[in-house]
């Protein structure tokens, strides 16, 4: 059953993100303009955390090797990933962030 875990306040979100915990998996919490998007918080290049990055015209850059990856679906958009990462479920209510839960997991998009 899905459920919605407040993990965020909006304003704890920096320009080069901020990892959460939720259901014993981690997210990175992304603000681009308004919106919140959550990402995996590891880059599928080397697996090196993407925190300290920073947002590009609605994609994500690795703060370590450059890849970047789409914000909305998770898509490897530049070497040197090709993998694409996973992206969660999130929403915004009264300055808090929620990530979406199903069976215990994240809830991907």
């Amino acid at each position: 059953m899905a459920e919605w875990i407040e993990v965020a306040k909006v304003d704890e979100i920096g320009s080069g993100g901020l990892i959460v915990k939720a259901a014993g998996e981690e997210a990175l919490l992304i603000k681009d303009g308004e919106v919140v998007h959550a990402i995996a918080s590891l880059c599928s290049h080397q697996e090196m955390e993407l925190e300290g990055g920073r947002c590009e015209g609605g994609a994500w850059l690795c703060p370590h090797h450059g890849a970047k990856f789409s914000l909305s679906t998770g898509e490897a958009l530049s070497m040197p990933a090709v993998e694409s990462i996973e992206v969660y479920q999130s929403k915004v209510e009264g300055g808090r962030v929620f990530l979406s839960t199903d069976n215990g997991e994240l809830a991907r998009k």
